[in-house]
């Protein structure tokens, strides 16, 4: 049946939204960032319900007019005061008996307290800031509690102003945070915990870490409270002292390491998933059987002929050797070639599956077909051939010099029969731009 054009123009202006429940436009309400929820305040359907979101989501960097980086260059602690104004009015008239989620991006800069403590002295013309970044400190600290209050399920605090180096100081999180039963995930990135009892994380299964200093035992302590823990993710984080992850119920340890990281020790009989990269030398790893999913990256090159070098990442290799899907860089590859050419033990692997990622070179080759050799159970091969973008320092390594050979006929040269090609390899995929001759050939 056709309609005329006037109930055309009926059903296309019907408003939908108004006869829905005010449940579900909460919820609708809930997914759109706070800027966005306030306005609706404007249409009579919505006035009376935006103050109930169970969703408060405050982003500095999608403020109107807001610059990224340009608080940094100020020669003093400025702080947007039309959006500091945003979040209070916000908070002083939500209405609504539970928080699920309280995410709050802000641009907290503490220069000058960190360069009170630095220096030692505090100048007149200094006081105004270092009252203002206290004040400050201390709203931002009644925002969080305001959202504790409400019996929090998902924190997510981020302190980082985009466009800027790292910040000179961070953001000394209360320990209100680390005391909520009521948690199930908390997201810090550039904050300090300074924490001197057990935490009461008590329900708790996702914690993420990014760029936060842990000042003496706090890591010891976070963990030590969180019975439920499953995901733990510390990302370029930092710890005066040596570190325990020691955890009886995580199942996904994700690591970034810095270089001058004092050593971790893991520990985690129910881990499943191990994804690392960073500086492998900082950590010793025991007590995972149970891991089936391992990813080790690193991207600094330094030669291998030194043989404590040789003899600690072996061991650290050979922890993962129950793995079924192992993931490898290109320097870990180009350790394997070392041990090939120098006819020096590998660790054995029982993974079926091998994901490579190599910025495709000879020197990788050996490497290659020692690990196939060492994985005598694999079913699925993947190369991923990374930019090589010139950053890796090949031609300064002293080993490389020492040998010399044909990457066409390298294959042929060895004698032992590679098993897994022979009896269980089914698919190999080669990903990424392949335009090495040395590469086609292989």
């Amino acid at each position: 049946m056709n309609m005329s054009a006037k109930q055309r123009s009926c059903v296309f202006n019907e408003d939908r939204f108004s006869g829905l429940p005010d449940a579900i436009l909460i919820h609708i309400l809930s997914l759109l960032p706070s800027k966005d929820v306030v306005n609706t305040m404007l249409i009579r359907r919505f006035h009376h319900l935006w103050p109930f979101i169970h969703t408060l989501n405050f982003d500095q960097c999608m403020w109107p007019g807001h610059i990224c980086g340009s608080y940094a260059r100020a020669s003093r602690p400025i702080y947007d005061e039309k959006y500091v104004n945003f979040v209070r009015h916000v908070l002083l008239l939500h209405k609504g008996p539970t928080i699920h989620k309280f995410c709050l991006k802000f641009h907290f800069r503490s220069f000058y307290e960190f360069w009170q403590r630095t220096s030692g002295r505090t100048d007149i013309w200094h006081y105004d800031f270092l009252r203002s970044e206290k004040r400050m400190a201390n709203e931002i600290g009644a925002w969080i509690q305001f959202a504790l209050n409400k019996n929090l399920e998902v924190l997510d605090l981020s302190f980082y102003e985009h466009g800027t180096d790292q910040p000179q100081a961070f953001y000394d999180l209360p320990n209100c945070v680390l005391s909520s039963p009521h948690l199930v995930e908390l997201r810090l990135t550039y904050c300090k915990i300074n924490l001197k009892r057990k935490s009461e994380l008590k329900s708790l299964k996702t914690l993420y870490l990014d760029n936060v200093m842990l000042m003496d035992q706090s890591m010891n302590y976070i963990l030590s409270g969180c019975p439920m823990l499953e995901e733990l993710t510390l990302q370029l984080c930092y710890c005066r002292r040596s570190m325990v992850l020691l955890n009886s119920n995580l199942k996904t340890l994700k690591l970034d390491i810095r270089w001058f990281q004092p050593r971790i020790h893991v520990s985690c009989p129910t881990l499943l998933s191990f994804d690392m990269s960073g500086a492998v030398e900082v950590l010793d790893i025991a007590n995972v059987a149970s891991i089936a999913e391992v990813s080790v990256k690193r991207n600094l090159i330094f030669d291998f002929n030194e043989d404590n070098n040789y003899q600690n990442l072996r061991i650290f290799l050979q922890t993962f050797s129950r793995a079924k899907t192992l993931k490898l860089c290109s320097w870990l590859a180009l350790a394997f070639s070392v041990w090939q050419l120098n006819n020096l033990p590998s660790p054995t692997f029982s993974c079926k599956s091998l994901h490579l990622q190599l910025d495709f070179v000879i020197w990788h080759l050996p490497g290659i077909l020692n690990l196939l050799k060492h994985c005598p159970c694999l079913e699925n091969l993947i190369i991923e051939i990374t930019s090589y973008d010139g950053f890796t320092p090949y031609n300064a390594l002293s080993w490389i010099h020492l040998y010399e050979f044909d990457a066409g006929e390298y294959r042929s040269m060895v004698d032992v029969p590679v098993q897994c090609l022979i009896d269980h390899l089914k698919t190999v995929e080669v990903a990424g731009f392949v335009m090495e001759r040395q590469m086609i050939q292989f």
